[in-house]
C-alpha cells in the first residue's frame, strides 16, 4: 500500500506541480477555509473522496482516482484581545506545569484572598524509579518513560487543531504535530505504519497521546525533545534503568556526616531523619554535643541535611503581657433624725393643771438608752445623759463619716424641753486596680507566673486544730503557638484571687474573692485583644420608720431613716502577644 502523504521536504515540489490544477486547488482551499476557526486553531486537512462515493478505507483506490495529496496547514486570523488574554493564561499555566519546583507567589488570588504560605522543596525522589499513572505525570516525566494510556486524564494546554487524515504515514503525522507544537520529535526505527484520524478542536498534545496509544507507542520527554518508540521498548529501557539504579545504590560508597543541631534537640530530629535513610544507612545522636551522626550515600545525606537545616531554625519566643483592670465604685447615703423631750405640768413646776385629776402631768420620750448618740444637744456637755428621744433613728456618723446637728429648746423653768438631732452620711468611693503580669516563653511551651499571699486558717480534725493555708494570688498560665503567617495562637488561663476581710467566717477567717478567665484565641503579633470582662452592679434602698407616721407625706421624714447604696464593679482583661525574634524565627 502506497503512502498517501509525501515527506514534507517534497512539499514545495508538490505545490508547484499542483499549481496548474486550479479547480482541485480551489476546492481544497475552499474546504480548508471552512475549517478555519476564529479562535486561532490550526487546521490540517486532506482531500477526500467525492461526496456520495462510498469507499472502503482498507481498499486501495483505483489508479484513475489516485492523485497526489498535499497536507495543508492553515492558521486562522489574529485573535481578539479576549482570546489573546485567554491564550496568555494558557501559556502561563503551561509554564507553571513545566517548572514544578517554582515556589508559588505571595500575591492574592483572583477572588482577593491571600495565597497560603510558600512551601520549600527539600528533596525529590528519583524520577527513574517512579511508577505512576496519574494524569499529570504519565507520559511526560523528564526521564522515565511511562504508559501513555495513563495520560487520559491529564490537562492539555497545547494549541488546538483540526485534523482529518486517511492512511497518513506516522512519521509525517509526527512531523506535522512537531511543527504545530514547536517541539522536537524523534521517532525510532521501529515506529512505522499509517494513521487514519479525524479530530476537531483538540489540543495538539492530546492528539499526540491518542495517536501514540492507537499505534501502541509511547513517548519519553526531556525538555523540548520528545522521543517516540514502541511502548515495549520503553518499558524494557525503564526496567533496565531501574535495575541499574538499584545496582548503583548497592555499590555506591557510604559516607558519614556530622550534622550539628543548633536550636532543636538532635534526639527530636533523629526520627525525621530515619524516615529518609536507605536500608544501608544509620542515624545516631550524641546528646552531649547535640550532633546527629548520619551514615548513608551522598544523595541521601544531602536530602537529610536539607531537611535538618529547614527544621533547625530559631524557635519563636513570645512575650505575653496581660492587663487586668478592675474598677470599683461605691456610693451610699444615710439620713436619720432624732428628736424628743419632756413636758411637765404640776405644782412643783409652777404650772398646775387646776384639776383634781390629773393634778400633775408629764410627757417624756422613751426611745433612748445608754448607747444613744446625743452629741451636739448640749453646748456644755459632750453627751446628754437622758435626751428623752421619742424618735431615735440616727445615721451612722462619726469621725470621717457624715455629720450631725443638734437643737435644744426649753422654757425658763424647764417645764417644756425639746431636743432635735439631725444626722446624715454619704460615701462615694472609686477604686481602680491595674495588674500587669508579663512572661516570656518559647513556642509551644507552657509558661506560668504568679504572685500572691497565703492566708492561714484553722482546721479541726481528729488530731486537733491544725493550721492550713489558702492561696490568694494573681496567676497567668499561657501556652502560645506562632502560626506561619506571624499570628499567635494561645491557650490562656488568668486567675486573680484576693482576700476579703469585710466578709469573714465565724472564726474571723476572710473569704476569697475569685476571678478567673480561661480561653483559646488567635491574636496578630503586637495586637491587643480583650479576652473577657465582668460587670456587676448592686443597688439597695432601706427605710426605717415609725409605723404609720413614717408614711405621712412631707411629715413622714420626721419619723423615718432612709439609706441608699449603689455598688458597681467591672473587670476587663487585655492580652498582648509579641514575637521577640520574629525575623530570625519566621523570616518576616
Amino acid at each position: 500500500m502506497r503512502r498517501s502523504i509525501a515527506p514534507l521536504r517534497w512539499l514545495p515540489l508538490f505545490c508547484a506541480a499542483l499549481s496548474t490544477l486550479a479547480p482541485t486547488r480551489a476546492e481544497a482551499q475552499r474546504r480548508t477555509t471552512q475549517r478555519q476557526d476564529a479562535r486561532g486553531y490550526v487546521t490540517i486537512s486532506r482531500d477526500q473522496a467525492p461526496e456520495g462515493a462510498e469507499q472502503d478505507p482498507r481498499s486501495e483506490p483505483a489508479p484513475s482516482a489516485q492523485r497526489p495529496v498535499v497536507p495543508v496547514v492553515a492558521v486562522a486570523p489574529i485573535p481578539s484581545s479576549a482570546q489573546a488574554a485567554q491564550r496568555t493564561a494558557q501559556v502561563r499555566a503551561t509554564d507553571a506545569d513545566a517548572n514544578p519546583e517554582a515556589s508559588p507567589s505571595d500575591e492574592s488570588t483572583s477572588d482577593g484572598a491571600p495565597r497560603g504560605v510558600r512551601s520549600r522543596l527539600i528533596a525529590r525522589e528519583s524520577a527513574e524509579t517512579v511508577v505512576s499513572d496519574t494524569s499529570d505525570e504519565a507520559g511526560f516525566l523528564s526521564v522515565a518513560p511511562l504508559q501513555v494510556a495513563g495520560a487520559r486524564g491529564r490537562r492539555y494546554t497545547g494549541r488546538r487543531v483540526d485534523i482529518d487524515l486517511r492512511d497518513a504515514d506516522i512519521h509525517n503525522v509526527l512531523r506535522l504535530l512537531a511543527e504545530v507544537g514547536s517541539v522536537n520529535i524523534v521517532a525510532s526505527q521501529d515506529v512505522e505504519g499509517s494513521v487514519t484520524i479525524r479530530m476537531r478542536n483538540v489540543p495538539w498534545d492530546q492528539a499526540l497521546d491518542v495517536i501514540l496509544a492507537a499505534r501502541g507507542l509511547g513517548m519519553q520527554r526531556n525538555g523540548n525533545i520528545i522521543r517516540v518508540a514502541p511502548q515495549s521498548v520503553l518499558d524494557r529501557e525503564r526496567e533496565l534503568l531501574i535495575e541499574r539504579q538499584r545496582q548503583l545504590a548497592t555499590l555506591e560508597p557510604l559516607e558519614t556526616r556530622l550534622m550539628p543541631v543548633s536550636y532543636a534537640l538532635a534526639s527530636e530530629l533523629a526520627p525525621r531523619a530515619r524516615e529518609m535513610i536507605s536500608a544501608r544507612g544509620s542515624v545516631s545522636v550524641d546528646e552531649r554535643t547535640n550532633v546527629m551522626i548520619v551514615r548513608d550515600t551522598a544523595g541521601v545525606l544531602n536530602q537529610i541535611e536539607r531537611l535538618i537545616r529547614s527544621l533547625d531554625t530559631q524557635t519563636p519566643q513570645v512575650l505575653i503581657e496581660a492587663r487586668i483592670v478592675e474598677a470599683t465604685s461605691t456610693f451610699s447615703r444615710d439620713i436619720g433624725i432624732q428628736w424628743g423631750g419632756d413636758i411637765n405640768f404640776g405644782q412643783g413646776f409652777g404650772n398646775p393643771t387646776g384639776l383634781a385629776f390629773p393634778s400633775s402631768l408629764g410627757v417624756v420620750g422613751g426611745a433612748t438608752d445608754q448607747m444613744t448618740m446625743s452629741q451636739g444637744l448640749s453646748p456644755t456637755s459632750l453627751n446628754v445623759p437622758n435626751p428623752n428621744f421619742a424618735v431615735n433613728l440616727p445615721a451612722v456618723v462619726g469621725q470621717g463619716n457624715g455629720g450631725a446637728l443638734g437643737f435644744t429648746f426649753g422654757s425658763v423653768n424647764g417645764n417644756f424641753n425639746l431636743n432635735v438631732r439631725l444626722s446624715a452620711a454619704e460615701v462615694n468611693n472609686q477604686l481602680r486596680i491595674v495588674s500587669s503580669p508579663r512572661i516570656l516563653t518559647l513556642d509551644n511551651r507552657e509558661a506560668l507566673i504568679a504572685q500572691g499571699t497565703l492566708i492561714p486558717y484553722s482546721q479541726v480534725s481528729a488530731q486537733g486544730v491544725q493550721t492550713a493555708f489558702q492561696e490568694a494570688k494573681l496567676q497567668l498560665r499561657v501556652r502560645p503557638h506562632v502560626t506561619a503567617d506571624g499570628s499567635v495562637s494561645m491557650h490562656v488561663r488568668i486567675t486573680r484571687d484576693e482576700p476579703d476581710f469585710n466578709r469573714t467566717s465565724t472564726r474571723g477567717d476572710p473569704t476569697i474573692l475569685k476571678r478567673e478567665a480561661e480561653t483559646d484565641l488567635l491574636v496578630p503579633d503586637g495586637r491587643t485583644a480583650v479576652i473577657g470582662g465582668i460587670f456587676t452592679r448592686t443597688t439597695g434602698r432601706s427605710t426605717n420608720m415609725v409605723p404609720g407616721l413614717g408614711d405621712i407625706p412631707i411629715l413622714g421624714v420626721l419619723f423615718s431613716r432612709r439609706r441608699t447604696t449603689d455598688d458597681r464593679g467591672e473587670m476587663i482583661i487585655f492580652l498582648t502577644p509579641r514575637i521577640v525574634n520574629r525575623a530570625e524565627a519566621i523570616g518576616r
